[in-house]
């Protein structure tokens, strides 16, 4: 289930890796937000298509203050409640958004012309 969000964000990491919201940052605190939010919200609310339009509005405020936006990290948060996959998600999401950080700080610095991250905070 983790796939679809985590595999969004390996088009932003890899194919964009200046931009922005390709940052480790944005990348690994905007899906642990998403996904720790909308499973808490559904743990209390339950599933509904009003509580996942409210789920996403939550995290791309809460994105936009914490300086973490990564569109597919809404993808998390979404795929979390639709599937109620529970609080066992979140730790692949954890160990997806490191491992992808991880494995993009080695393939981008293996060429001259690419540097990854541009910034950590």
């Amino acid at each position: 289930m983790a796939l679809a969000p985590l595999g969004a964000s390996c088009v932003i990491v890899f194919g964009a890796h200046k931009s922005l919201l390709s940052q480790p940052r944005n990348v690994i605190g905007g899906h642990i937000i998403s996904t720790t939010i909308a499973l808490i919200i559904w743990s209390i609310f339950g599933k509904s298509l009003f509580i996942i339009g409210l789920v996403l509005a939550i995290v791309l405020i809460i994105m936009t203050f914490t300086k973490t936006v990564h569109p597919p990290a809404a993808a998390s948060a979404l795929v979390s409640i639709n599937s109620q996959a529970g609080w066992g998600f979140l730790t692949s999401i954890v160990i997806g958004t490191l491992l992808l950080v991880f494995i993009s700080m080695i393939y981008n610095n293996l060429f001259q012309t690419r540097q990854y991250p541009k910034h950590w905070l």
